[in-house]
């Protein structure tokens, strides 16, 4: 019986001027074992998964295995938190300022999504 195939951790968006390709190469090196999105977002995956990491085109770059899921308010974000997401804090907070179009509020409820690189 053969296994299903692996679902895709999408990395990056057409139009992110080279971010997407930037935060793979931090997974890749081990700077990135992190992602937070509002928690409204489809979530990335369960626990225990096995995912396999794609590019904005779908082009494979390793794969990863989802260690933890939490729920942070925004406001929470603090610098352990920024360097598992592979940056600093003033950094997260700047890029973080909107999502979908509207500001971020600091009591809203962000998804935070723990993973590791599978060798």
């Amino acid at each position: 019986m053969s296994t299903p195939p692996l679902r895709p951790y999408r990395i990056g968006w057409y139009g992110d001027e080279g971010l997407g390709e930037h935060l793979i190469a931090a997974v890749l090196s081990g700077h990135k074992t992190a992602t937070a999105s509002p928690s409204y977002d489809p979530e990335e995956g369960k626990p225990g998964e096995l995912m396999v990491l794609v590019d904005k085109a779908g082009k494979r770059h390793g794969t990863v295995r989802i260690t933890h899921v939490e729920l942070r308010p925004f406001a929470e974000f603090d610098d352990a938190l920024a360097a598992r997401l592979g940056a600093t804090l003033a950094d997260i907070k700047a890029r973080s300022a909107f999502a979908n179009s509207r500001p971020i509020r600091p009591d809203e409820e962000m998804r935070i999504t723990y993973f590791e690189l599978v060798k």
